[in-house]
């Protein structure tokens, strides 16, 4: 059996809207946010000038966010 799809609003900082198909939010986050950032793991050099300069390492939290039933 599919999962059932629906359509999610993904807003930008800048104010842009998109709509999205997804069976998940994290799904139709995530289809916005790899047309807009880059995501990859640094090689030793770009860690550390990104330390150098001052930049400190977040830790991921879980947003606690349910997902609506169908």
């Amino acid at each position: 059996m599919a999962a059932t799809q629906r359509i999610y609003i993904v807003k930008t900082p800048e104010g842009d809207t998109r709509l999205v198909r997804a069976t998940v939010r994290s799904q139709a986050l995530s289809h916005v946010a790899a047309s807009l950032l880059a995501v990859y793991v640094p090689s030793q050099e770009e860690l550390f000038e990104a330390a150098a300069s001052g930049i400190k390492v977040e830790d991921f939290k879980n947003p606690d966010q349910k997902e609506l039933e169908a």
